[in-house]
């Protein structure tokens, strides 16, 4: 008898940061009415943009530095803080957990209801990602307070990864009903001052600082995006004992999207509120 699980990956492309969300969330709403299966995506951006979590508000001197060196600004349906879409790949996952809130045990519910057990799951299939590349890291654990920094690579929690100390992998987390979205950040060739510099209250920054890890200057090399995206199909595959298989997105998907991009952009300007719906 096969056990293996067939679910969908949909392989890497780049799209803009409201876009980006936008198919996120899409996926999320299909997943939950039944129209897809669990799903690994991943993309990357196009031009460079920051990311902020759906409660964070950037002071208006990051804005004006942001959009002054082209880089964008899109809110995430998820929570954390901000990050900077640049030289980075970055995957999205969706699947079903049981719920405290139902009545309703799904048969096919495989992610933990708490949200660090989720974390700790899906974390499994990108630390096997990274072994198969070559690379041992380690989850993280909350080292300053969080909710004070506006940098997300400044701080090191249960939900990411990190490599000697430096935030490797940064993750993010989005549960509706039993369906859950996590997506993050996996940075491959980051300058360190960039970030930084955006955020500083004084247009300057200390190029020496070690901000982050970068996954080619571990490696000592570059990882074409084909190989990467392999890596991260057996790690998940390994980590979930599933197939997944290369699809496309669905009718429903496609016009969802459509929709969804509308919110963002509207989300992105102003408080998220339209974003917890």
């Amino acid at each position: 008898m096969n056990n293996t699980r067939d679910w969908r990956l949909i392989p890497f492309s780049v799209h803009d940061g409201i876009t980006n969300m936008a198919i996120d969330e899409a996926i999320l709403e299909a997943h939950l009415k039944g129209l897809v299966p669990p799903t690994l995506r991943l993309y990357g951006f196009q031009p460079a943009a920051i990311t902020i979590g759906y409660n964070q508000k950037l002071p208006e001197y990051v804005e004006i530095r942001a959009a002054d060196k082209g880089v964008d600004i899109a809110r995430r349906p998820t929570g954390g803080r901000a990050v900077l879409h640049l030289n980075d790949l970055t995957y999205s996952f969706v699947g079903t957990s049981s719920h405290a809130g139902e009545s309703q045990i799904f048969e096919d519910a495989f992610l933990q209801n708490s949200i660090l057990g989720a974390y700790k799951q899906i974390c499994e299939g990108l630390e096997l990602a990274l072994k198969f590349l070559g690379l041992e890291v380690e989850s993280g654990e909350l080292s300053v307070p969080y909710k004070h920094l506006h940098d997300c690579f400044l701080a090191t929690t249960g939900s990411d990864l990190h490599y000697k100390g430096k935030k490797l992998i940064g993750s993010a987390q989005l549960r509706r009903k039993w369906a859950v979205l996590q997506h993050g950040s996996l940075l491959l060739n980051q300058p360190q001052s960039i970030m930084p510099q955006l955020l500083a209250e004084e247009n300057s920054s200390d190029d020496t600082i070690e901000r982050h890890a970068n996954l080619f200057d571990i490696l000592g090399k570059e990882i074409d995006m084909m190989t990467l995206q392999q890596a991260f199909q057996k790690g998940f595959e390994n980590a979930f004992k599933a197939k997944f298989s290369e699809q496309g997105f669905v009718p429903e998907e496609i016009f969802s999207i459509g929709q969804l991009r509308e919110k963002y952009i509207s989300a992105t300007s102003s408080p998220a509120s339209a974003l917890r719906q």
